[in-house]
């Protein structure tokens, strides 16, 4: 083998004496300094619990993604974990003509062919249905994403047994691991209940949405970024409770001459004083009051309209559910709503919504809990996606010809294939007429004529 050139052993010098990991790729080289947590962790969880609006958004997508059940394959035959290995590799994106996703096909026909083999009971489907004795699942999970959409990171703590092995984990809330770890080795600084201390990088699994600013800082979520139209929404509210509480201002002010009224502090307290005393709840609001003084009325009004609290309120709701991809018929807002868009609404959601967090969540799974549990085992979801019913309607009411297989027709349908329609198509519609290539010339006799006249 030939010497490399100078120029590459001084470059290859040159990055070992620049770069700490030397020989190792970039990425591990780089120093990495501990994060804290963001500003507005703990707030925007906070708000989870004060805020109606962004609960009911944020529950609707959580619900749906800790609602689908999970599965685990495993190979039997060599082809078995080639047909793994390329199921790993295919995202959502990749769909079959019906728009089913094309893993879940290829796993059906392993299934189908004995390379591949569902587990009914295996310890993944326990860690991920029973991962606390306190708490479900499901439960677990929609906690889970929850932490993933607002602040953008979630923690699992691990759960060993006695010999060592994962048999659960805790969700702990981003705001409570106060460090986490550098290249150096350095665990994650938790303070959580009555817990303080260091927890290994290896009992703590940390997913979170990447900051494209910083790749090794910590997550960046949905809620955060809300954090504006949170809290102008949060202040619209509080303003209108404040004005119905203490019944808002008089509707007038009538002041009736009954001598001098006297301008000094102790009458401006004595006035204060009254006015607390009889406008100081919702009752009283749009009273007249009459005072001591000329006769003069004062009209004041707290106009809403002119503020545009209502519109306001309105487009920031709005714009909270947009982020969340959640439709407005899913949160009760029926204003331009009908039966083909209600039907579609649960669709939207499960594609723009649900799908993408699942499969989030399976990557990362697959990626760090589950060489911890089974590192052959294949980690996988059911379609969250409904039925369409128009598109079922269509495909069954729908006339085929020639060009359509019967077999197509029944996929197309939401039916399981037939064998003993194999190969077969449908029959020309009556009244159909075959194309011809081209023009032809008649094969048919021609009339016979009769004697011609004289």
């Amino acid at each position: 083998m030939a010497r490399p050139s100078f120029g590459t052993r001084f470059k290859a010098a040159l990055a070992g004496f620049l770069l700490p990991g030397s020989g190792r790729p970039l990425v591990h080289g780089i120093p990495i300094n501990p994060f804290t947590p963001r500003r507005g962790s703990r707030a925007v969880c906070s708000a989870y619990r004060t805020n109606g609006w962004l609960r009911a958004v944020a529950d609707t997508v959580a619900e749906s993604v800790a609602t689908p059940r999970w599965r685990v394959l495993k190979a039997t035959t060599p082809k078995g974990k080639a047909l793994l290995a390329t199921c790993k590799r295919l995202s959502t994106e990749a769909r079959t003509r019906t728009g089913a996703l094309e893993r879940h096909q290829v796993q059906a026909k392993g299934l189908a062919r004995g390379d591949l083999v569902e587990l009914d009971t295996h310890e993944l489907l326990t860690l991920l249905e029973h991962p606390h004795p306190d708490f479900t699942g499901r439960s677990l999970r929609k906690v889970q994403q929850l932490h993933l959409d607002l602040p953008g990171e979630s923690f699992l703590w691990l759960r060993r047994s006695t010999f060592g092995s994962v048999v659960g984990y805790e969700v702990v809330p981003p705001a409570c691991v106060l460090q986490t770890p550098t290249q150096t080795g350095a665990g994650y600084l938790v303070v959580y209940n009555n817990f303080s201390g260091m927890v290994p990088r290896s009992e703590m699994v940390w997913l979170r949405h990447l900051d494209p600013d910083n790749l090794h800082a910590r997550g960046v979520g949905r809620g955060l970024a809300l954090g504006d139209e949170l809290d102008a929404s949060e202040a619209i509210q509080q303003t209108l409770k404040s004005t119905f509480e203490r019944g808002g201002l008089p509707a007038a002010i009538v002041g009736v001459d009954g001598g001098t009224a006297g301008d000094g502090e102790d009458e401006v307290e004595d006035l204060r004083a009254k006015y607390e005393e009889r406008f100081s709840g919702p009752d009283s609001a749009g009273l007249v009051w009459f005072v001591n003084g000329k006769t003069t009325l004062s009209q004041v009004q707290q106009d809403f309209r002119a503020l545009q609290l209502v519109e306001a309120e309105k487009s920031l709701r709005d714009y909270v559910r947009q982020v969340y991809n959640v439709p407005p018929e899913l949160v009760g807002d029926l204003t331009s709503a009908n039966r083909s868009t209600s039907e579609e609404a649960k669709y939207t959601l499960a594609e723009y919504a649900t799908l993408p967090r699942l499969e989030f969540l399976r990557t990362e799974y697959q990626l760090h809990l589950v060489p911890l549990v089974d590192r052959d085992a294949v980690l996988d979801y059911d379609d969250p996606r409904p039925h369409s019913w128009e598109r079922r309607l269509k495909a069954m009411t729908s006339a085929y010809g020639p060009h359509v297989f019967m077999n197509e027709a029944r996929e197309l349908a939401g039916q399981a294939p037939d064998p003993k329609l194999n190969g077969m198509r449908f029959q020309p519609l009556p009244g159909a007429q075959p194309v011809q290539d081209g023009p032809k010339e008649p094969h048919n006799e021609p009339p016979p004529r009769g004697p011609a006249k004289g």
